[in-house]
């Protein structure tokens, strides 16, 4: 009989820990209840903090090899088709910010620099609110990376808006356009053009617009024969809605049932079938409650890939929200999962506690990373033995306690949450 898993969030965590289930022949079902995490990130892929990378580069005066990925984690990254991961190579992707920064790897859609040397790169001016050519070009053309390698940024006049609401629309209903080839073909000719008046060039640099639903700029590189893509964005990037359509085929093509549904509580279920155990005693399954559904689902185990503090997993509670007329009743680990379920919260030093304020941790202290001290956004979460946090329930990604807040690390976790489940 097929073992069932229900993995809750639909990132890159729990589509990894979705893939690894039904690899190992498990019935898996992704339950989330919008967008995400993952679907909100610029599309950058670290393993470790890009910070901790430079800042140990300095160090030792140099770049630092870049490991290669587990066997499972660059079958799961072709599968999915989206970034690319060089082999013994990071990639070099600049900001919106106007830095180039480091990462193990890419959303296919972004430049990366790392193979240019002396040459040029052409940014178009486009008269977006969030796009500056000219400021990006001078930030650029200042960054130590770039004057090591003999880059110029160089911004150009080049009309890559085609209408005048270009102006003004979002990024990802800008980058949607650009997946219609007849766009894409116009957006070519009008970067043939540029390249021409400037002379020649090494690459292109343009804002998050290239594509939607699948990544546009390799099909434009090689139609135009020099290197183009995007800068990296925040927040609402566009390489999240390249990632969500990439999940929603990886999960088809595997055999995964993908449903929508906001998840309020988890339980184990007693081997009576008719009660449920405290969190340290054996059962043999897990009940998941759903808002706005009288029967739990029930499976043989839950992977919680829910996010972090800062993905809405984990929610900061303070005991001053339980407060009655005059205090609160006691102290409280001002922490909580954004779901009941039988684990506890804790950070990479151990749980949290009590603190000295009745009203939770003095945020600025605690919270905010100091050195090479992780705050309470990159080292909250779940306390695990590896990824299982209780009988039945696993974690993966930013719900665990103490882990890096990246892409490759959530696919980890995710990888091995799916194979032990």
């Amino acid at each position: 009989m097929e073992r069932s898993i229900l993995v809750i969030g639909a990132g890159v965590a729990g589509l990894a820990a979705a893939w690894s289930a039904r690899r190992r022949g498990a019935q898996v079902t992704v339950i989330s209840a919008g967008v995400g995490e993952t679907a909100l990130a610029g599309g950058a892929v670290d393993d470790v903090p890009w910070e901790q990378v430079e800042r140990a580069a300095r160090l030792l005066g140099g770049d630092l090899p870049a490991g290669d990925l587990a066997p499972a984690a660059r079958q799961f990254a072709a599968e999915l088709g989206l970034w690319d991961v060089p082999q013994g190579a990071a990639a070099r992707i600049a900001t919106v910010a106007g830095r180039i920064r480091p990462a193990r790897g890419r959303d296919r859609a972004l430049l990366d620099l790392g193979p240019l040397r002396r040459t040029r790169v052409l940014i178009p001016r486009a008269a977006r609110g969030a796009w500056d050519a000219d400021a990006l070009a001078a930030a650029l053309s200042d960054e130590p990376f770039a004057r090591a390698r003999g880059l110029r940024f160089l911004p150009i006049d080049a009309p890559v808006l085609r209408f005048d609401d270009e102006r003004r629309i979002a990024d990802g209903d800008l980058a949607a356009r650009h997946d219609d080839p007849a766009r894409l073909s116009w957006l070519l000719d009008r970067l043939h053009q540029a390249l021409d008046a400037a002379g020649g060039a090494g690459a292109i640099l343009l804002g998050p617009w290239l594509g939607a639903r699948a990544p546009r700029a390799e099909a434009l590189s090689a139609r135009l024969g020099v290197p183009v893509g995007e800068a990296l964005f925040g927040a609402g990037s566009p390489a999240g809605l390249r990632f969500e359509a990439a999940r929603d085929a990886l999960l088809a093509a595997i055999g995964a049932t993908h449903r929508h549904g906001r998840v309020r509580a988890v339980s184990a279920v007693s081997a009576g079938g008719d009660g449920h155990v405290g969190p340290g005693d054996p059962g043999d399954g897990v009940l998941v409650h759903v808002d706005g559904e009288d029967v739990p689902l029930a499976a043989d185990a839950v992977i919680l890939a829910i996010g972090g503090l800062a993905g809405g997993g984990v929610a900061y509670a303070p005991p001053a929200h339980r407060a009655g007329p005059d205090l609160p009743a006691r102290g409280a680990v001002p922490f909580a999962l954004s779901i009941a379920a039988p684990v506890t919260l804790g950070d990479a030093r151990g749980p949290l506690g009590v603190v000295s304020s009745m009203h939770g941790p003095e945020l600025d202290v605690a919270a905010w990373p100091r050195g090479d001290r992780p705050g309470a956004l990159e080292a909250v979460g779940v306390r695990c033995d590896g990824v299982r946090a209780a009988p039945g329930i696993l974690a993966a990604g930013a719900a665990i306690a103490g882990r890096a807040r990246t892409v490759l690390d959530a696919v980890t976790t995710g990888l091995r949450a799916g194979a032990e489940a």
